[in-house]
């Protein structure tokens, strides 16, 4: 139930209409990105990564172990200079993975 406010001196009760739910896919059948890098850590990958508005650092790439996996992030220890680096998600234009097949599933 709700109340009118449309008229300050007569107050209104006003009944909700009962809504039918509707139909939602399982939470299982969805998949994002960083779950589909999580399935892959520990495997040797190459990271494409763009930067608007940065005219000295516009679009980088990296290849490394992928080490660690995170809600928007994602840690890779660089080949060349063996450093841990973490980059954001919304940076990543994509990944190549150089060793072995991406594994789709955690039974790959």
């Amino acid at each position: 139930m709700y109340w009118n406010y449309c008229d300050p001196y007569t107050m209104m009760i006003q009944q909700r209409q009962p809504q039918t739910p509707s139909p939602q896919r399982p939470t299982s059948a969805r998949n994002y990105s960083e779950d589909f890098m999580e399935k892959n850590i520990g495997q040797k990958i190459t990271v494409y990564l763009t930067y608007d508005q940065n005219k000295e650092w516009n679009a980088l790439t990296f290849t490394g172990k992928l080490l660690r996996v995170g809600r928007d992030y994602f840690v890779l220890r660089d080949q060349r200079t063996g450093r841990d680096m973490m980059f954001l998600n919304i940076n990543l234009n994509y990944v190549v993975f150089n060793e072995a097949p991406a594994r789709l599933s955690k039974s790959d």
